[in-house]
């Protein structure tokens, strides 16, 4: 029974990894993200300045995720689509790994390990899109390999953190969340050494030294000081975006983070553990997580082994009441219905992403390359990447995902202002020289622009509208337009790149 338990648990864990971590949707940067990634190798040097849009051509651009966008580029183009896929599926991979490392030295049960690992990766899962912030994850998950390496004993385990942080620093602006947990374990673990008479020498040697040399090599980076001077203002921005949205406790959303707060709390009541460095961390990620929807996966890594410990004590008051026959059968049963859906998905679309007709204007695009056109783009804040990578230099955009690294905060107004149709929503179009627009069909703006005379309806289908203006450069556009010469687009592509 125990050999077929543990060959359950393997497949469970296995074919999870699948589930949470294989979903072929498309993430609305990541056209920019390869893009950028290209332009970059191509060039051999980083764009300064944001080039790729007609409202602010000469604004500088902090590309804190370079590196990362060179590395999805490489892997884009040596294996496609799928290979992405894939380096999604590997990363989650060695967090869990990694995690189950933090995990097993407090839990020995491999029962309650994979069922930790399981919820964890539930938690992960909306935060894993093809995004640079997949190695903030990884590397976040290392950091906190190091604390529990050192609360086991390697005293010098810590100078890893530096090495790390060299490649963190530019893979993803989230290494400063690796900043502060390593701060917050340094000064928990100084306090607590100081105390147990661990002579000063030591504790500067094992603990602040590595501390310094992460923050000094965290200037390592093209923008050096001022990629830390950037993030410091620009995480204080509310952005009306989803995933910097807070979570709502009066729904069904973040089900998954929502339990496992309640049980990483009742074990913590429970055990009195209040005054450990990893429960105040698992505290400050979950009140980033509430506050900021995107940070839902730092508080699954963070909380990883306290859940596990909560697991814990929930299945010793299971098993008094259930065989452990029938939790074998009931994760068996699981394991059957990962494995078919994920199997189902990605069979069906063999293992491409799948950029969805309905969500991007795929439409739109091969509308405007078929018939050529060429101007200023007015355009979503979600489909300013997309445009990029398929119809730039002979389109340039207003905005992009890049949101305020490479715009003014006032132009980001300015555009959501358009978009929304609020009050001021011309403001875009009269201080830019926008020519041509897209809109989502249900934004706002779609109809302020049907009314306006300024601008002319050429294109509309199910996701977008097309609008041009009255300028001498449109009026070749316009005379074909009202002559029914502009081609019709093709059928939508289902598969990336759309």
């Amino acid at each position: 029974m125990k050999t077929i338990s543990n060959l359950i648990l393997l497949l469970l864990l296995l074919v999870s990894l699948f589930y949470f971590f294989s979903y072929p949707g498309v993430d609305p940067d990541l056209w920019g993200h390869l893009f950028f990634g290209r332009e970059i190798l191509q060039s051999g040097k980083l764009p300064l300045q944001n080039l790729y849009s007609y409202t602010a051509p000469y604004h500088p651009w902090i590309n804190h995720e370079w590196l990362a966008e060179v590395v999805f580029y490489c892997i884009f183009y040596f294996f496609g689509s799928p290979g992405l896929i894939l380096l999604k599926v590997a990363i989650g991979s060695m967090v869990v790994w990694v995690l189950d490392l933090n995990i097993k030295d407090g839990v020995a049960s491999r029962f309650v390990r994979v069922l930790a690992l399981v919820w964890a990766m539930a938690v992960l899962s909306p935060g894993f899109n093809i995004r640079p912030q997949l190695f903030t994850y990884l590397l976040f998950t290392a950091f906190l390999f190091l604390f529990y390496g050192y609360e086991k004993g390697s005293k010098f385990i810590l100078y890893w953190a530096p090495c790390l942080m060299i490649l963190w620093v530019n893979l993803h602006g989230g290494f400063v969340a690796g900043l502060g947990a390593l701060g917050w374990f340094s000064i928990w673990t100084v306090i607590r050494e100081r105390r147990g008479g661990e002579a000063s020498r030591l504790i500067a040697l094992r603990i602040i030294v590595p501390l310094v040399l992460s923050v000094i090599f965290s200037v390592l980076n093209p923008y050096g000081l001022n990629l830390l001077s950037f993030l410091s203002k620009d995480l204080l921005f509310d952005r009306p975006i989803t995933e910097w949205q807070p979570i709502s406790f009066l729904d069904f959303s973040f089900l998954g983070f929502k339990l496992a707060v309640v049980v990483v709390a009742l074990f913590c009541v429970r055990q009195r553990s209040f005054c450990r460095w990893n429960f105040l961390l698992g505290v400050v990620a979950a009140l980033f997580a509430i506050r900021h929807q995107r940070h839902v996966p730092l508080f699954a890594i963070a909380a990883a082994p306290l859940l596990a410990k909560g697991i814990e004590g929930l299945l010793e008051w299971v098993k008094k009441r259930a065989r452990e026959s029938i939790l074998a059968v009931g994760l068996f049963v699981l394991t059957l219905y990962q494995y078919y859906e994920a199997g189902r998905v990605l069979l069906e679309h063999r293992f491409q992403l799948v950029v969805d007709p309905r969500e991007y204007p795929t439409q739109a695009v091969d509308f405007l390359r078929r018939n050529g056109i060429r101007g200023n783009l007015a355009v979503p804040f979600d489909w300013g990447e997309y445009f990029i990578w398929k119809l730039y230099p002979e389109i340039r955009v207003s905005i992009d995902g890049r949101y305020t690294t490479a715009y003014p905060l006032s132009l980001v107004e300015d555009n959501w202002n358009w978009m929304e149709g609020k009050k001021g929503w011309r403001k875009l179009l009269e201080r830019y020289p926008s020519e041509i627009a897209i809109t989502n069909r249900y934004h706002p703006v779609t109809g302020l622009l049907r009314k306006d005379p300024e601008w002319v309806y050429i294109y509309s289908d199910p996701v977008a509208f097309v609008f041009v203006r009255k300028t001498p450069a449109q009026e070749g556009l316009l005379a074909r337009f009202r002559e029914k010469r502009l081609l019709p687009p093709r059928p939508p592509p289902l598969y990336f790149p759309g």
